[in-house]
């Protein structure tokens, strides 16, 4: 994206008055070091684990994804 559109672009996707295609979504993310969901995720809370899902490693993504199904499991 050239430099001299891509602040009014920015701007208009804050105000929402447009929406990134998922490309775009793509490559914002990749710029800001986010996973592309943290852009459209109005939870704060799963804001906040997508944040630190990349630094996790493979295994501690498992064994969170475990944790959860657990104990989603045993609350029904």
């Amino acid at each position: 994206m050239e430099p001299e559109v891509a602040s009014p672009r920015v701007n208009q996707y804050e105000r929402g008055v447009h929406e990134p295609r998922a490309e775009m979504a793509k490559k914002l993310a990749e710029a800001l070091n986010v996973p592309a969901a943290f852009l459209y995720t109005e939870d704060e809370m799963l804001a906040k684990l997508l944040l630190r899902w990349n630094d996790l490693s493979k295994t501690q993504k498992r064994d969170l994804v475990k944790q959860v199904e657990q104990s989603t499991a045993t609350s029904k």
